[in-house]
């Protein structure tokens, strides 16, 4: 079993992610108050075979070009062969899942690595066999190299499929997704929601990060087809080289943590804090899911939001924006999502007129703001640290924030 062990629970290539971002902490605790239906989960499960999959991925069925960014082809070449020796000797494989966009197109929810692996192996017949536990007779070898014994073995693998299919609700989708990571499988919380949120929604959190262009193997820039039928050249976007530059280019893009920076901002900024639910998760991606509505010019409104917000969180903190301070000579801390959503937000919703008295009075402000986090069982420390989920913190945070910008925009003070 130690070869199945190996290639499931790896995780380590992202262990060093994201170390420059506060964990959150507490948000365990806060429960969904509103239970989806349970009648309108569709879920088909199928017995199916390696050979379906391999079919599949011939005919297209499997989406591989999409924005859903869980890279393929992460696992090096002895976890790939684990991945196949396991199949040799038939021991257990995980189920796979998928997510049904349209009729016949498909998308990996879970067993991305697996399926990626079987298409290098099978389908382009690149991928030798290297360092193999029980098999070592077959280092070295090609799927096309094996004996048709073998290669019928691996085809004819019997597994579980998982299809959620089209037509199931976002939420109950989202709920599914979260359930499977309950049991040690690999999605994070904003991989579900891209899934979910495939076309514009996906489309626009992408461009609002995306801080350098994203190139081919080749060397040339990505074209993406979106949903529309249009295409998108996968330039940098003004909004994404601001988000690196505030964040100092510390939030990674491989597990998608910088597009749940952004989908934050766009959740509390299309809907208001007062009508936040718990969970955080769930209300993501409605907020998520609203961008669905929005036309040409509320996309363009929204991002230039962002740009403004970040940039005048730059202008007042520089490179200790998002972050806590608990006093002005306190050592620098990890970036704070709580304080990246309220701070964002609140800033995107002012006019020109008073973002230039906030700017002018960036002193007052970031003096406020640190005495609003040090003071004696600060309310708004908590609420930034411990369950930042949870609906009284989120009102919390809101308040306060607003606050000290109403104090800042009326009182004539400047130092």
């Amino acid at each position: 079993m130690q070869a199945f062990r190996t290639y499931m629970e790896d995780q380590t290539f992202e262990e060093n992610l994201g170390k420059d971002i506060e964990p959150e902490a507490g948000n365990e605790e806060v429960v969904i108050k509103v239970p989806f239906n349970p009648t309108t989960i569709k879920v088909d499960t199928r017995p199916y075979s390696i050979g379906q999959i391999i079919s599949d991925l011939q005919d297209g069925v499997i989406d591989f070009d999409t924005e859903f960014q869980r890279l393929p082809d992460l696992w090096d070449a002895q976890k790939k062969s684990r991945f196949i020796e396991s199949l040799l000797l038939n021991l257990p494989v995980p189920a796979f899942y998928f997510n049904e966009k349209e009729e016949n197109d498909w998308e990996v929810v879970d067993g991305l690595q697996r399926v990626s692996t079987l298409r290098q192996f099978v389908i382009y017949n690149s991928l030798r066999l290297v360092n193999l536990e029980f098999l070592g007779t077959y280092n070295g070898l090609t799927f096309s190299d094996l004996p048709v014994t073998l290669q019928k073995r691996i085809t004819r693998f019997p597994i579980t499929l998982y299809l959620v299919e089209k037509g199931t609700p976002d939420d109950v989708k989202y709920n599914i997704f979260k359930r499977i990571n309950q049991g040690g499988l690999v999605l994070t919380p904003q991989e579900i929601r891209h899934a979910i949120n495939q076309g514009k929604p996906a489309e626009i959190i992408g461009d609002m990060v995306r801080g350098e262009d994203i190139l081919n193997p080749d060397g040339t820039v990505r074209v993406r087809r979106n949903r529309d039928g249009s295409q998108t050249i996968l330039l940098a976007t003004l909004e994404g080289k601001i988000f690196r530059k505030v964040t100092e280019k510390k939030i990674p893009s491989i597990r998608m943590e910088d597009r749940d920076f952004a989908t934050r901002f766009v959740a509390f900024y299309l809907i208001p804090y007062t009508s936040y639910e718990p969970d955080l998760d769930s209300f993501l991606n409605k907020g998520m899911a609203k961008l669905r509505d929005l036309t040409e010019n509320d996309i363009q409104r929204l991002k230039a939001s962002f740009v403004r917000a970040l940039d005048l969180a730059f202008d007042i903190f520089g490179n200790d924006s998002f972050r806590k301070r608990l006093s002005i000579s306190d050592h620098r801390k990890p970036i704070n999502k709580a304080l990246f959503e309220v701070l964002s937000v609140s800033f995107a919703q002012l006019n020109e007129e008073e973002i230039s008295v906030l700017r002018f009075k960036k002193d007052i402000f970031r003096r406020k703001i640190v005495e609003l986090q040090s003071e004696k069982d600060s309310k708004f420390l908590s609420a930034i640290t411990q369950g930042t989920a949870r609906k009284e913190n989120v009102e919390q945070r809101f308040t306060d924030i607003k606050n000290i910008i109403a104090y800042i925009l009326t009182n004539d003070q400047v130092n």
